[in-house]
């Protein structure tokens, strides 16, 4: 089987993939594939093997790899004249002489052909007889009598030598700690120098010294993926070799929307004035037109209610998108998002991981909101802590949760009035040009969609409420329903994960009728999502957790030890009142602990024994 000679540019079927030949160095070939733009090394021995099982098959040659007569025509006019004058003399030499080449009739033989064709400046007899052997090894090709371009000679240094450059190289420099190429090679001068002072006590042969020059050129022969990928890690190296042409964009204003989320730069304050935190945009993205249909601010972590909420408002803005373009993010990639999704209709359609190039107009709306907007503001962060400077961003904040989401809103309707290059037009401009020649999409109301974001419990019912996660809601229709209920039945629970502050009750025997039910606490379940919820349940469970309750323990234990002192003390008085108004009634164990053994003298004891004894001779 023909094993084709692996050159850069040229392309091969390997694992249902195309892949093209990026590098050749130091006997690795670099691969990359054209649509996943995985790499793969392969040595020599290697790619031979799999090309002669036929695991690896030739797609396209390289660009320089043409057919013999592509090559010959595009020689220059003295290039073709060279080589026809030396295809010449070896096809002379070959039919006259039989290839060998006696000096005399050589010569002859040469004066002849020179005479014949015209040359001026007729070739050696060795001269011919290296053109010879060249034209015979390669099997009478001619396009081997052309001149081979000229390549640098590597440096030849001993084997032992080479090994420790490749053991410094994989072992030194090539870690993620990313220490110098010089660092490596002092480690590298290190050793050969210890090692040398260990072969002069036996009368060894040293080891020769590479210069830097040379451990420096090794270095750069690797493929630069591979360096890249082993020192910073396989996301540096794909940032530093990507490529990519421009994504796909339907002229359709309601085929697609990107989806995505991100931490905005700048502090807002809560309503006492203090720091709240940077807040989270949430934004749909249509790519045909620029325009941001749906969004949604809010603190917290990115979740699904807060994506739920920016869609919600994008359907009722534009009407129903085909699909969605987003990540595998947590607030998208969930089983509740991906429900509502089946149900409406709309296809999620998740980018490769670790990609951002494929939403590339996400990104760059999420810095023109930063730089446009939030870097303007006061109490704003700034893109980086260098950008920052000396600005404090928390004293200067001062606007609230509310305020921010009318400046948003506000900010918006500028932006999509504002000229963009790459449009020839503003993001408005651009909706109306387009929305005139696409079909309307399919339009719901926001009770509709809110109707289709429902999940369900199943809660018991206790006096005319339903309970759950610390959250009450009672209703009129709940009594009625707690009474059909059997002794272990639960009662159907719908809810809004977006807003809590209302949900449906209804019996699992009559699931039609739904009963409505508002919150108890409607200044904190209004408009509260279900994570949000659950977060402060987890941040309450935690100052739980640490919590010290041996100091309440000291403390009751100190209350005790008073309350204690108090009835003693409260004793003493009562006896000492009893014990002024009835002498003789004070018993002996009583009137003895209240003046102790100290306090009784004789007469008092005279007076205890007459009054309380039973032999009494005072008659």
């Amino acid at each position: 089987m023909h094993i084709s000679e692996p050159k850069v540019g040229a392309q091969y079927k390997l694992d249902g993939q195309v892949y093209e030949i990026i590098s050749i160095n130091d006997g690795c070939i670099a691969m990359c594939s054209l649509i996943h733009k995985y790499r793969r090394f392969l040595d020599h021995n290697l790619f031979a093997i799999l090309e002669q099982r036929g695991q690896l098959v030739l797609h396209q040659r390289a660009a320089i790899d043409t057919s013999p007569a592509a090559q010959l025509a595009s020689l220059s006019g003295a290039q073709r004249s060279k080589f026809q004058h030396r295809l010449a003399y070896v096809q002379a030499n070959l039919q006259q002489l039989g290839g060998r080449l006696p000096r005399i009739a050589a010569k002859a033989m040469i004066r002849q052909v020179a005479a014949k064709i015209g040359d001026d400046h007729p070739p050696g007899v060795t001269t011919l007889w290296q053109w010879k052997q060249r034209y015979l090894r390669s099997n009478h090709n001619p396009l081997a009598l052309l001149r081979k371009p000229l390549r640098a000679r590597r440096k030849r240094i001993a084997e032992t030598t080479e090994e420790l450059i490749r053991h410094y190289i994989k072992t030194v420099y090539l870690r993620r700690e990313r220490p110098s190429l010089m660092h490596a090679y002092k480690l590298l001068r290190g050793h050969i120098a210890k090692e040398n002072q260990e072969r002069h006590h036996y009368d060894a042969t040293p080891i020769n010294m590479p210069s830097y020059a040379t451990f420096r050129r090794r270095v750069l022969c690797m493929d630069r993926y591979y360096v890249a990928q082993e020192r910073e890690g396989a996301k540096a190296a794909k940032r530093l070799n990507k490529f990519s042409g421009h994504l796909y964009v339907d002229d359709d204003p309601y085929a697609c929307t990107l989806f995505d989320s991100q931490e905005m730069d700048v502090i807002l304050v809560d309503s006492a004035g203090d720091p709240a935190g940077r807040p989270i945009l949430s934004a749909h993205l249509v790519p045909a037109d620029r325009e941001c249909s749906g969004w949604d601010i809010a603190f917290g972590a990115p979740c699904a209610e807060k994506m739920m909420r920016a869609t919600i408002r994008a359907i009722i803005k534009n009407g129903k998108m085909a699909g969605i373009g987003t990540d595998r993010g947590s607030e998208v990639f969930n089983t509740w998002a991906i429900t509502t999704f089946e149900s409406l209709g709309i296809d999620p359609d998740y980018v490769p991981v670790g990609d951002p190039d494929a939403k590339a107009m996400m990104e760059r709306f999420f810095g023109t909101v930063n730089t446009g907007f939030c870097h303007t503001l006061p109490g704003t962060t700034k893109s980086s802590p260098r950008e920052r400077g000396d600005y404090p961003s928390k004293l200067r904040a001062c606007l609230t949760l509310e305020q921010f989401r009318n400046a948003f809103a506000q900010w918006l309707d500028i932006y999509h009035a504002t000229w963009q290059d790459e449009l020839h037009t503003s993001p408005a401009e651009k909706k109306a040009q387009l929305s005139a020649l696409a079909p309307p999409a399919e339009r719901y109301s926001e009770e509709e969609l809110n109707q289709r974001c429902l999940s369900v419990w199943r809660l018991r019912i206790d006096g005319g409420r339903v309970k759950t996660s610390h959250l009450t809601w009672f209703g009129p229709g709940l009594p009625e329903v707690r009474q059909r209920l059997a002794p272990k039945q639960q009662a159907l629970v719908y809810f809004n994960p977006c807003d809590l502050g209302t949900v449906w009750v209804a019996h699992p025997d009559t699931p039609q009728d739904w009963h409505p039910a508002i919150a108890t606490r409607p200044d904190y379940q209004n408009g509260l999502s279900l994570s949000e919820h659950e977060l402060v349940v987890e941040q309450l469970k935690a100052e739980k957790r640490r919590f010290d309750g041996d100091i309440a323990c000291i403390k009751l234990y100190a209350l005790n030890d008073y309350i204690e002192a108090c009835k003693h003390a409260h004793k003493g008085k009562v006896a000492a009142k009893h014990s002024k108004a009835h002498p003789s009634r004070i018993p002996q164990e009583e009137s003895s602990v209240l003046r102790g053994p100290e306090s009784l003298d004789s007469s008092d004891f005279s007076t205890y024994s007459l009054r309380s004894g039973d032999d009494d001779d005072s008659d």
